[in-house]
């Protein structure tokens, strides 16, 4: 690839502020949040997005021998957000998923 062809987006998270959280830590929270933020439209992925979360939080999640549930956070404005209001109504998802 040309190199005036390439351009270099940095990263939106300072480094210097955030860390991972250590690896070692022994105490794990019961509840994983997955944030998902994107324009809710066909082309980035909504439709599966759609169709696994119903999956993911009805399966029991295990580590280290400690059981967690996952919620989901949902920000973003799109002709397919109609599909996931449907999809929190009809598995009764409202305490799982927030949009």
């Amino acid at each position: 690839v040309r190199p005036d062809k390439v351009s270099v987006i940095p990263n939106a998270v300072d480094s210097a502020v955030f860390r991972p959280v250590d690896t070692k830590c022994k105490q794990l929270s019961d509840i994983v949040t997955i944030v998902i933020g994107s324009r809710l439209v066909y082309r980035k992925g909504v439709d599966l997005v759609v169709n696994l979360i119903p999956r993911i939080v009805k399966k029991k999640f295990v580590k280290r021998g400690k059981s967690f549930r996952v919620n989901f956070v949902i920000a973003g404005e799109g002709p397919k957000r109609i599909l996931l209001e449907e999809m929190i109504e009809k598995h009764q998802l409202q305490d799982r998923v927030e949009m």
